[in-house]
């Protein structure tokens, strides 16, 4: 997925039915509007990894966002979007609040 602008946003092993793929491309563009309106970034990647447990399929997100510096966050859970969720807002936070300490450091 490729979103408008100078920021880029990558997904990998993200294998859903074409339904799910909607929701998780609506999960991604809110954050990424949000980041980008917050921090700006150059680039958003996430990589999905399922595993099945039991009955249910346990999914683990990894994202990595770049900016001046580059932030990483791992989070797994049985529900996808909110994984999905918890990473971008993960790294969004570790991002603004990096910002915000450079500034006060100036």
């Amino acid at each position: 997925m490729e979103v408008e602008g100078s920021r880029k946003v990558v997904l990998s092993g993200f294998n859903l039915d074409p339904e799910e793929m909607i929701a998780v491309n609506n999960v991604v563009k809110n954050y990424s509007d949000k980041m980008n309106h917050k921090i700006g970034f150059k680039e958003l990647r996430l990589r999905l990894k399922k595993s099945l447990h039991g009955k249910a399929f346990l999914h683990e997100i990894r994202g990595t966002l770049i900016t001046d510096k580059q932030y990483k966050s791992t989070v797994t859970d049985y529900n996808l979007y909110a994984v999905i969720a918890k990473v971008l807002e993960k790294l969004m936070h570790e991002a603004e609040h990096n910002e915000r300490t450079n500034r006060q450091k100036k």
